[in-house]
């Protein structure tokens, strides 16, 4: 362990130490290309104006490993990271993400993300729900369903005693009470947190407590056909009742009859209407934020407040784009990860610090599943997983995500827990094992190799990128010292272990 020690903090001193430091919706939308470049000028315009630095572009190790892990949830492999770094071919990262975003591993890891968003009580150790719903969003990130049609098949689901609708997840995790329902809805969907105006007037916002309980009344089940008069609501610790009303004018015509479902369909045909003035706009912070660190507006359930909004010319345009693409997230994430903007250097730009949440990337932390699945990527193991099916893989990978669970990989910090856990764990200890590790038993099974050769490959498999000239130096004369006392294999796994705690792998930059 005294070698490891010292091997994670000759790597801090090396190569990356400085990475911490760190109007009318259009008839047809532009190209991905063309509207990351329509941002791009947006955001310069921006700088110039405030005479302000922005970061370099980042190189093209720092951008694969970046755009890989954003997009597929894991590091690219050995000879992912090969192949990119020796094309030189002209438009490589415009090829690289759109075969990132055709890939099954984009709608497993996305509609992960969404999930947490969408539904976060079902979360990892809650398995029931998670399972429920995460068979059901991979397939519709597949398929790329419209944004609008996945949440409104969220919202419409047939709700108790049916079989026949996995979305009624999202109803059960509200556990069918209009309260909560009216309270995640315009959370996780609109960007509109009304939690406070259950009980009182929104302190800092416009809501009242009555608009909170005429949006919860368009939850109210009614037993059998009836007027709108069924869906009233009491409104606790108080004689008043009232019927559903939208947030927003104008209100819907009720139809003479309803059924037990008429309010929710109400509701949602004005939710992801291209009139609502929050639907388009809250996924597109909320997408921001989570391939930039941060979004547009913070917090992201917070649209309404006066908080400042970071390049509101922006948000729009990227909201307009988005509706006139008929509500499409792959589209829209290409265009994202097409900008300048989202592939510059963590580094500082010369000259001064830079000014705006956007002149560098940010450094963000590894959700619990990067992690898992970027440690088996590193070992040699498949990255490709099938996490459908319940086994006893899925089991540790669900305690594992669930002990590095993190809200927000841009603020993310590790805990003493983790990183002991990372040091020391099972898990680890497993995956630097020399005998079993496909890694490592192919470096040592392999004569002909050098030490400068072995180093090669031990960090692009873990950092994704060559090594430099003293980290190679400095790491090689260690490797041929351990050879001299027939320590090979074990100073290879340490280096490894050395390797997979450092910061710069546990760490998207």
């Amino acid at each position: 362990m005294r070698t490891r020690i010292w091997l994670l903090t000759l790597l801090g001193c090396l190569g990356n130490c400085s990475l911490l430091l760190a109007a009318e919706p259009a008839k047809g939308p532009p190209s991905p290309s063309e509207l990351a470049a329509t941002i791009d000028r947006m955001m310069a315009a921006r700088s110039q104006a405030d005479s302000s630095a922005v970061a370099p572009i980042a190189d093209d190790a720092t951008f694969l490993r970046r755009v890989t892990l954003d997009l597929v949830g894991r590091i690219p492999t050995v000879a992912e990271t090969r192949a990119f770094l020796e094309d030189s071919r002209p438009h490589k990262r415009k090829r690289l993400i759109e075969q990132l975003t055709q890939s099954p591993a984009y709608a497993r890891h996305w509609a992960t993300i969404w999930r947490h968003h969408w539904i976060p009580q079902a979360e990892v150790g809650q398995t029931q729900l998670a399972d429920e719903i995460d068979a059901w969003l991979v397939r519709q990130f597949q398929q790329n369903t419209r944004y609008d049609r996945i949440v409104a098949d969220l919202l419409l689901a047939p709700a108790r005693g049916s079989n026949q609708s996995v979305p009624a997840t999202f109803l059960a995790a509200g556990e069918f009470k209009p309260e909560n329902l009216a309270a995640n809805t315009t959370r996780v969907f609109l960007g509109l947190n009304l939690d406070c105006a259950q009980c009182h007037n929104h302190p800092f916002a416009e809501w009242t407590r009555n608009q909170f309980w005429e949006t919860a009344a368009f939850f109210t089940r009614v037993p059998k056909a009836s007027t709108v008069a069924a869906l009233e609501i009491a409104i606790p610790d108080t004689k008043r009742t009232v019927r559903p009303k939208l947030l927003t004018e104008p209100q819907p015509q009720w139809p003479a009859e309803i059924t037990a479902d008429t309010g929710r369909q109400i509701l949602t045909q004005w939710l992801i209407a291209k009139q609502n003035p929050y639907f388009a706009r809250n996924a597109v912070n909320r997408l921001w934020a989570e391939l930039f660190g941060i979004g547009f507006i913070e917090p992201l359930d917070d649209l309404s407040s006066d908080l400042p909004v970071a390049h509101a010319d922006v948000l729009a345009e990227l909201t307009r784009a988005f509706q006139a693409s008929d509500y499409d997230l792959r589209y829209l994430t290409q265009a994202l990860v097409l900008t300048q903007a989202y592939q510059r250097s963590s580094r500082s730009p010369e000259g001064g610090t830079g000014s705006g949440p956007f002149a560098r990337a940010r450094v963000r932390g590894l959700t619990g599943e990067q992690l898992y699945d970027s440690l088996l990527t590193a070992a040699g193991l498949p990255p490709e997983r099938n996490d459908l099916n319940r086994s006893t893989e899925r089991s540790e990978r669900d305690r594992f995500v669930q002990q590095f669970r993190i809200d927000r990989p841009g603020t993310a910090q590790r805990s003493i827990l983790q990183s002991l856990t990372m040091m020391n764990g099972a898990r680890i200890t497993r995956l630097t094992d020399p005998q079993r590790v496909p890694l490592l038993q192919g470096l040592i099974d392999a004569p002909f190799l050098t030490s400068s050769d072995q180093i090669e490959s031990l960090v692009l498999a873990t950092l994704n990128r060559f090594p430099t000239t003293e980290e190679t130096a400095t790491l090689a004369a260690y490797l041929e010292s351990a050879a001299a006392k027939q320590q090979s294999s074990q100073a290879l796994s340490d280096l490894f272990w050395a390797l997979l705690n450092s910061s710069e792998f546990n760490t998207n930059h």
